[in-house]
């Protein structure tokens, strides 16, 4: 794996020069504009019934890097709608109410940089560019579709105001206690010659689909260069058989369940008439 590395560190470092070769120089005295590569050691994460997470590795260069810069790496998974409710307490019962949702929400965000990002860029850059779990964007609608559970309304945004704070921190504590949400203030590591490594976790629970792995190089609190690859995540073998089954034929999978539970029924009363 070290080979493996160290060679895949020089063919980006080779890219960064030969595309700085193909330019025009810079006037003399003029510093080199800051580029960056990167890229992944796997960009396929297969999931199997195995699958206890992984590790991603993102290795890259920078050209015209200088001790004060900082790399930020974020990981951010395929966006779904997400349904947040709140528990409230109805005639003595304590029931999930008050529905907000969320529309494109980030199913995965995982960032590591070279110190906490709070030094690394200003919270206007951090914003802007969603990193760190109280930037990610979770838009919400202004009006949420109206449902009445035990006398409980849903609720709009309008409505809500500062209150919208409370879901939005709800979603990051749920997310982050599945490993789903996770920031490493130490996770990028500088090496010589500008080149950079950093390792995320992707915890077994990771939904499939297709990652945005966007690298930033940030210099006096501001993004200077930026670099984006992909990565997918999908099922594999009979775990992949039986999810495109599930979802391409729906009717055939019911079928085939019913067939196996009342199979697995026979075999378990069999067994149990012996005895």
């Amino acid at each position: 794996m070290t080979r493996l590395l160290g060679a895949l560190f020089t063919a980006a470092a080779a890219a960064l020069a030969s595309t700085a070769a193909a330019r025009s120089a810079p006037p003399e005295g003029t510093p080199p504009p800051a580029r960056i590569a990167a890229a992944l050691t796997e960009d396929v994460v297969e999931i199997r019934s195995d699958f206890a997470g992984a590790e991603l590795v993102v290795f890259g260069a920078a050209e015209g890097l200088e001790d004060s810069d900082a790399i930020v790496v974020a990981v951010r998974g395929p966006q779904r709608d997400l349904r947040v409710m709140k528990k409230r307490r109805v005639l003595g019962v304590w029931v999930n109410a008050a529905p907000v949702r969320f529309e494109g929400a980030p199913t995965f965000f995982a960032v590591a940089s070279t110190a906490p990002l709070e030094e690394v860029a200003s919270f206007g850059a951090l914003r802007r560019n969603q990193l760190g779990a109280d930037h990610v964007r979770l838009s919400a609608p202004e009006i949420e579709r109206t449902e009445t559970l035990l006398g409980v309304t849903g609720v709009t945004v309008s409505e809500l105001g500062p209150e919208i704070v409370d879901y939005r921190e709800a979603v990051v504590r749920a997310r982050s206690r599945l490993g789903l949400f996770a920031e490493d203030p130490n996770g990028v590591e500088r090496l010589d010659g500008g080149l950079f490594i950093a390792r995320l976790a992707l915890p077994s629970g990771a939904p499939t689909g297709d990652y945005a792995v966007d690298v930033y190089l940030f210099r006096d609190g501001a993004p200077i260069a930026t670099r984006r690859t992909g990565l997918t995540v999908a099922k594999a073998g009979i775990e992949r058989a039986v999810f495109d089954l599930a979802h391409g034929q729906p009717l055939a999978y019911g079928l085939l369940a019913v067939i196996m539970a009342a199979l697995a029924g026979w075999a378990a009363a069999a067994v149990g008439g012996r005895r």
